[in-house]
């Protein structure tokens, strides 16, 4: 599930450094939306399988070898606070949680 579906913090800038910006496009103001903000986890809640990210690995790959669903990738992007395959360099340890419901959890209710 996508968590940019509940955007809350509509913002908007027009501000004199993006003036010739917005001229040049014939627009008055830019809207922009604050859409999520990491959780902090209480790892010691969660029991985690710790993977080496090395040569191939890919966030869905992650999420169907462990979860049987590549769709569940951004459960592990999300406890890991790297929400891309770029943020993730060979050698670094993912961690990933053992029960994937019990996280699902957590984000979806927020606590």
């Amino acid at each position: 599930m996508p968590l940019y579906t509940n955007r809350r913090n509509k913002m908007s800038y027009n501000k004199q450094q993006f003036e010739e910006f917005l001229e040049d496009r014939g627009i008055q103001t830019i809207v922009f939306y604050d859409n999520f903000q990491f959780l902090n986890f209480n790892e010691d809640n969660y029991t985690v399988v710790e993977h080496i990210w090395s040569r191939g690995d890919r966030l869905y790959k992650l999420g169907y070898q462990y979860y049987g669903d590549k769709n569940s990738y951004w459960l592990i992007a999300l406890f890991n606070k790297k929400p891309t395959d770029a943020d993730y360099k060979y050698g670094d340890i993912v961690y990933i949680p053992t029960d994937s419901r019990l996280l699902y959890s957590e984000v979806i209710n927020g606590r």
